[in-house]
């Protein structure tokens, strides 16, 4: 934690640098760099600009090992009103049931420690905190300890072992707007909870608990939710959103449970929808053309589900405003699409990226909204990616039986970053206008019934990484450039007319015409007369010798007669 120097502070209690530098040497020394020999370098550490006191002391990641003790110098800064301990793993915790010294505290960080048994109860003393993050350790229990923080904004306990239920009290804390509780054990159905006062939660994490029963009506109360995560539950109960009535909800994941039947019109309601997630349900319809009523989205996720049809109608051409992700996998849907499909797509995606040295949803220290976890299919590879960057732009329709020529007007999607198309039954060329997609990071054109040639353009794209077009009729040679060149062989297999590197077969191999073997004479009449004899003298016995060595093996030896002649 003294890595850099600040600017210098115009005032520093000496009794505050003194416990700072014990503190200090309560920890070996590490090969890390987080000490200097500098006092005076104090790197997340802040000081009252009038009293001098430590106020904020931010210990992120650095590398304290062994033990804090419940004697630590840490419990004499008694003016400390933000502490950050979160990824530094210590061998023990003695020091948990000295935290409710720190009186003044507003903000506790104590996430990815490996905190171990129930929540400590020290932490029912701090009755200022606004904040409290605990997630990512391994702390049992129920939530007991925290029921009289009645201050807190925001409490993070994810990827924890807690179980039981979620009691009232806790959802309608007079000041709680962020609860995340997602990655737990909780396995209480919310229709035991009965809430009858309102809450102000407007963002809750659910997902990947053991909840039964109904889960969407025991919260329709919550009136103030923008953001409700139930994906991965137990519950075989189906889903209600009529149920859904919030006008002001922004993101509804309810992916990877067993949801059936159709997917309601009734989202209309939920006018300030953004992102809708309802992956690997059971949902059997056609395409929701009615989506396009809702102007806010960004995000749509019906993957793995049982939707059919075509998604095209004359009478419906889609026009999403503001979408970003666009992911209709693992489905059903059937039809051509017409060559202008995307022309009325949304602005983000056709606009014109911005020029930064690295694509912004890798993470530009100046963007600070991003998606939620989901899982994707990027670069040939199905995985969870978590809080994605809104510059994050996909197309995914792979795995559905889609045909026809694709669309031209995929071309005016200047920034997009993932375009699958795989395993369906396109046909045509691949267009040449997609050099304009110069945001390009992923293209995945495999197993369809593409034919022509890879079009050269498409070498000039600089942040093309991943490309598969196996598996298709193209033909002719493989631009060879830095993103084509560096591709695997496999990339490209299963075009029997394509060449180029990475494949073995080369495009420029020097056709030597082949020299006529010389010929034999024709045998004479007398000759062919002789072969034919000689051939029939052979013929006879052997065949009598075989007849009979066959029998032998037959009388004595059956299986292995049975092995020899394979019958």
């Amino acid at each position: 934690f003294f890595v850099n120097s600040l600017v210098s502070q115009p005032f520093r209690r000496p009794d505050q640098i003194e416990i700072l530098l014990a503190f200090k040497n309560e920890f070996p020394i590490l090969k890390c760099d987080f000490k200097k020999n500098d006092v005076k370098s104090f790197s997340g550490v802040f000081f009252d600009s009038e009293t001098g006191v430590v106020t904020v002391l931010k210990m992120r990641g650095a590398c304290l090992s062994g033990t804090l003790n419940a004697n630590s110098s840490l419990f004499r800064l008694h003016h400390l009103r933000y502490l950050d301990l979160s990824f530094n793993y210590l061998d023990s915790f003695p020091f948990l049931p000295q935290l409710g010294k720190l009186t003044n505290l507003e903000s506790l960080d104590l996430s990815h420690m490996g905190l171990p048994g129930e929540i400590p109860s020290s932490i029912s003393s701090l009755n200022r905190l606004t904040k409290l993050d605990l997630s990512d350790n391994e702390l049992t229990g129920t939530f007991s300890p925290l029921l009289n923080l009645s201050r807190l904004s925001s409490l993070s306990l994810s990827n924890n072992l807690l179980s039981g239920n979620v009691p009232c009290s806790l959802l309608t804390m007079p000041f709680l707007s962020t609860l995340h509780l997602s990655n737990n054990h909780l396995t209480v159905s919310l229709e035991t909870m009965n809430c009858s006062s309102s809450s102000k939660l407007e963002t809750l994490y659910l997902g990947n608990n053991r909840l039964s029963g109904r889960i969407l009506e025991p919260l329709s109360k919550f009136t103030n939710l923008k953001k409700l995560y139930l994906s991965f539950q137990n519950t075989t109960d189906p889903i209600n959103f009529f149920s859904l009535g919030f006008k002001s909800l922004e993101t509804l994941d309810v992916s990877n449970n067993q949801i059936t039947g159709k997917l309601p019109r009734s989202l209309t309601n939920c006018t300030s929808l953004e992102y809708l997630n309802v992956e690997g349900n059971r949902i059997t319809d056609t395409f929701p053309f009615w989506l396009e009523e809702l102007p806010n989205l960004k995000i749509i996720v019906l993957r793995s589900n049982m939707f059919h049809g075509p998604i095209y109608s004359p009478q419906h051409p889609l026009s999403f405003p503001e979408l970003r992700m666009f992911d209709i996998s693992r489905n059903n849907f059937t039809g051509s699409l017409p060559h202008d499909y995307f022309v009325n797509w949304s602005t983000p995606l056709l606009s014109a990226p911005q020029k930064v040295n690295q694509p912004l949803y890798m993470g530009d220290p100046f963007m600070y909204d991003y998606y939620p976890s989901m899982y994707l299919r990027n670069k040939g590879i199905n995985m969870e990616l978590e809080k994605i960057f809104l510059a994050y732009t996909s197309i995914d329709v792979s795995e559905n039986k889609l045909g026809g020529q694709i669309p031209e007007s995929i071309g005016l999607l200047k920034s997009l970053i993932v375009l699958n198309l795989s395993n369906n039954d396109f046909t045509g060329h691949i267009p040449s206008s997609w050099a304009n997609l110069t945001s390009l990071q992923s293209l995945d054109l495999s197993r369809n019934q593409l034919s022509g040639n890879i079009p050269k353009e498409l070498a000039t794209l600089s942040f093309l990484a991943y490309i598969n077009v196996s598996h298709n009729k193209l033909t002719g040679q493989i631009p060879q450039s830095t993103q084509f060149g560096g591709q695997p062989k496999s990339s490209f297999e299963g075009n029997l007319n394509l060449c180029g590197r990475p494949l073995l077969d080369s495009c420029f191999q020097d056709k030597v015409p082949s020299t006529p073997e010389a010929q034999e004479p024709e045998p004479s009449k007398q000759e062919q007369v002789f072969n034919w004899k000689a051939a029939a003298m052979g013929y006879g016995p052997g065949v009598l010798f075989g007849l009979a060595i066959g029998q032998v093996l037959y009388s004595y030896k059956p299986v292995l007669f049975f092995k020899l002649f394979r019958l």
